[in-house]
C-alpha cells in the first residue's frame, strides 16, 4: 500500500519537474543563450563556459563506477557479508521480494540519499535537466538493491536514494558553483562528482552563482532536561535526566530572497540548516555496543531543509513593502538525537511573506507539507526497559518506526534595520506508525500493532547586533511528544534546550 502510493507520488512529482522540462532543454542549447539568460537576473551571474551538451555516457559511466566501485570495496576490502553478491542474485533478480529493512539510522536517512545524489549530480554535471537526472537516481537506486545487496532490495532505500536525493543533490549541485567562488577545491568538495565528470567532459558545471542571500554561522552552549512518563508501566527507567552541557556549531543558508520569488525551476530558492551537537551523557544509556560512551556522551546531528519546486509571486501580495511568495516545496527534515529520531520526507504547500515597517520588518512563512515517509523513535528507543516486555533490542530489535502523515512548519521573525531580532519556530509532526513497522519485539514476538505519534518542537530567542556581522543570542526549544499505540503503553516526552550563542552574519 505504501509501495503503490510512492508510485502515485511518484507521477506528480514527475509532473512537477516536467512543467521545466522544456524550458530547461532550451537552456542547454547554446552556452550563448545560456549566458543571455543568467545575465539578466540582478543577483546572479554565469561562472563556468560550458557548451551545454548533453553527455549520457558520461553520466551513465560515472552511476556504474560508483556502484561497482562500492560493491567491491564492501566485497573484499571489508568482507561485508551483505556483499557478497553473486548468480544466485543477478539470476533471477526480478523474483527478489521488496521489504522494510531494519539497517542503520544514519545509514537508511542520511548515507542513502547521499549515495542518491551521487547519481544525480554525476547527471547534472553531464548537463542533463533535473528530470533525467532523477530518472538515472530511480536506476541507480534499482540496480544497488537488486545487484550490488544479498539483502532483500528495500522499499524505504528505494524511496529515500531517489526523493531523498533529489532534495540534497540539488541543494548540493548548485552550492557547489556557490563554494567555486572561494576555490574549486571546496566546490569540489561540496559536490565530489565533479571529479569524474570534468575528468570526461572536460569543463565545469553549468549553473550560476551570487545567489546566496543569507549566510551564518553560529557557535552555542547549552543544556538539556528530559521527562518521560510511560502510562501504566512500572519499571526501572529514568523519567528525568540532565545533559548538563553541550556545544554546538551550526550553518544556515538560504540560497535566493525567499520572498516574492516567482520561478518554475525546481529548488531555485531554498532554505538550509545543519548542526551538530556533543556534549557530556545523563548517565544514562542502551545497551548497545558501546554502553559506556552512549553513558557518558552527549549528541545531536539536524538537516533541516525546505525547497521550492513551483513559486509565484502574486501580484496583489506584493507591493514595495511586501513580498510574498507561494507554491509547491518539498521538505526534509533529520533529528538524531541523544534521546529521540525523527525524520521526514515531505512535499507540500509553502506561503512565505515579509513586510518592511519604517524601523523594522516582520517575515513569516507557513508550510504544510504529507510526509511520503518519515521515522521516529520507538519508545524511549535509546533506553532499556525491562526485557520481559521489550525484547531484541539487540539484534532484530531496531529502534525506530516508519510512518506517513502529515507535517507543518511555521516560522515568524521581527527585524530591525540593524539586524537585532525577536523570533519564533515550530515544526510539528501526525505521523501513523503503519502495520508491521513498530520496529521491536515485545514479549518475544513482532509488535504487529498501528500507532499514532504527535509531535511538536517550539523555540524562541533574541539576538542582538553587536555589529554588522557579529550577533549574540539566546534561545529555547521545547520538543515534546505524546505516542499512542493500539494496544502497547501510551509514553509521553518532553526535551527543553537552553543554549546561547554567538552568530558571524556572513551575509
Amino acid at each position: 500500500m505504501v509501495l503503490r502510493k510512492f508510485f502515485v507520488f511518484l507521477w506528480c512529482f514527475l509532473f512537477i519537474l516536467q512543467s521545466s522540462f522544456c524550458e530547461e532543454s532550451e537552456f542547454l542549447e547554446s552556452s550563448t543563450e545560456i549566458q543571455s539568460e543568467i545575465e539578466s537576473e540582478e543577483k546572479s551571474s554565469f561562472l563556468h563556459e560550458n557548451d551545454g551538451k548533453k553527455h549520457y555516457f558520461t553520466a551513465i559511466g560515472g552511476l556504474l563506477f560508483w556502484n561497482v566501485g562500492l560493491m567491491t570495496y564492501n566485497r573484499y576490502a571489508i568482507g561485508a557479508s551483505w556483499a557478497q553478491v553473486g548468480w544466485d542474485e543477478w539470476g533471477s533478480f526480478w523474483k527478489r521480494k521488496l521489504e522494510w529493512d531494519n539497517d542503520w539510522y544514519w545509514t537508511n536517512f542520511v548515507l542513502h540519499p547521499y549515495q542518491g545524489t551521487i547519481y544525480y549530480n554525476v547527471a547534472r554535471g553531464s548537463n542533463l535537466n533535473r528530470i533525467e537526472s532523477f530518472g538515472l537516481t530511480v536506476l541507480g537506486s534499482a540496480m544497488w538493491e537488486y545487484f550490488c545487496e544479498t539483502n532483500a532490495p528495500s522499499k524505504n532505500d528505494m524511496i529515500y536514494t531517489t526523493v531523498g536525493a533529489f532534495s540534497m543533490g540539488e541543494m548540493l549541485y548548485r552550492l557547489s558553483l556557490e563554494a567555486d567562488e572561494i576555490h574549486d577545491a571546496l566546490g569540489i568538495l561540496v559536490n565530489p562528482t565533479r571529479m569524474w565528470t570534468e575528468l570526461w567532459t572536460r569543463q565545469k558545471p553549468l549553473g550560476t552563482h551570487g545567489n546566496i542571500d543569507e549566510l551564518s554561522l553560529r557557535f552555542s552552549v547549552g543544556s538539556v532536561a528530559t521527562q518521560t512518563n510511560l502510562a501504566g508501566y512500572v519499571g526501572d527507567y529514568p523519567q528525568n535526566e540532565i545533559f548538563p552541557v553541550f556545544a554546538s556549531p551550526e550553518l544556515n543558508i538560504v540560497y535566493k530572497n525567499p520572498f516574492g520569488h516567482d520561478s518554475n525551476d525546481p529548488y531555485s530558492q531554498f532554505e538550509l540548516n545543519l548542526g551538530g551537537s556533543v556534549g557530556k551523557g545523563s548517565g544514562y544509556g542502551a545497551q548497545c555496543a558501546y554502553p559506556e560512551t552512549d553513558k557518558s556522551l552527549f549528541y545531536q546531528i539536524r538537516i533541516i531543509s525546505n525547497g521550492m519546486l513551483i513559486s509565484r509571486a502574486p501580484e496583489k501580495w506584493n507591493t514595495l513593502d511586501t513580498q510574498t511568495t507561494v507554491g509547491a516545496v518539498m521538505e526534509y527534515d533529520f533529528d538524531w538525537h541523544s534521546f529521540y529520531l525523527l525524520s521526514s520526507l515531505a512535499p507540500g504547500f509553502a506561503i512565505k511573506q515579509r513586510r518592511e515597517f519604517e524601523k523594522i520588518d516582520f517575515e513569516w512563512q507557513a508550510h504544510l507539507a504529507a510526509i511520503l515517509l518519515g521515522t521516529s523513535d520507538f519508545y524511549y528507543y535509546h533506553r532499556d526497559f525491562d526485557q520481559t516486555f521489550v525484547e531484541g533490542r539487540n539484534g532484530s530489535g531496531r529502534s525506530y518506526n516508519y510512518t506517513i502523515g502529515a507535517q507543518t512548519k511555521l516560522n515568524a521573525k521581527i527585524k530591525t534595520k540593524d539586524g537585532s531580532s525577536i523570533f519564533a519556530d515550530f515544526r510539528g509532526y501526525a505521523m501513523y506508525d503503519f502495520e508491521n513497522q513498530l520496529q521491536q519485539f515485545v514479549n518475544g514476538e513482532n509488535a504487529t500493532q498501528t500507532g499514532w505519534d504527535f509531535i511538536g518542537d517550539f523555540s524562541f530567542g533574541a539576538e542582538y547586533a553587536l555589529t554588522k556581522i557579529v550577533r549574540l543570542g539566546a534561545s529555547d526549544e521545547i520538543y515534546a511528544k505524546f505516542a499512542t499505540y493500539k494496544s502497547l503503553n501510551d509514553v509521553s516526552q518532553v526535551v527543553n534546550t537552553v543554549r546561547v550563542y554567538g552568530k558571524l552574519q556572513l551575509k
